[in-house]
């Protein structure tokens, strides 16, 4: 995650979300963030864990899930329907609401190196 705007669009995306996954392309990766990366991970979907230090006057520290694009193809497609493409991002809404992120991110939270 690079600028402020894409940390502020990735915050306003996942507040609230519910039933979305949201993708970003990052170098050669399709990148989840904090809900949509359990929601990923909720869908046995093959990804790695990191976290992700956001500063700017003050640490923010989300989920990353990260999928390499060239091995993206359409594992959601059972459970979830494209509502978005562009360049750089791709949302998927899911068809089932996936409780549990709190617990979750706490969980991995523990594991993952500082």
């Amino acid at each position: 995650m690079e600028s402020s705007t894409t940390v502020e669009r990735v915050l306003t995306s996942e507040i609230d979300n519910s039933d979305g996954v949201y993708l970003y392309l990052e170098d050669n990766e399709w990148c989840a963030y904090e809900r949509s990366a359990y929601y990923l991970a909720s869908l046995d979907v093959p990804v790695k864990l990191k976290r992700e230090v956001v500063r700017d006057g003050y640490d923010v520290v989300l989920l990353k899930a990260m999928l390499p694009a060239d091995n993206m193809y359409l594992l959601l497609s059972p459970n979830t329907v494209l509502k978005l493409v562009a360049d750089d991002r791709l949302l998927f809404r899911m068809n089932k609401v996936i409780e549990g992120f709190s617990e979750w991110k706490e969980s991995q939270l523990v594991r993952l190196p500082a």
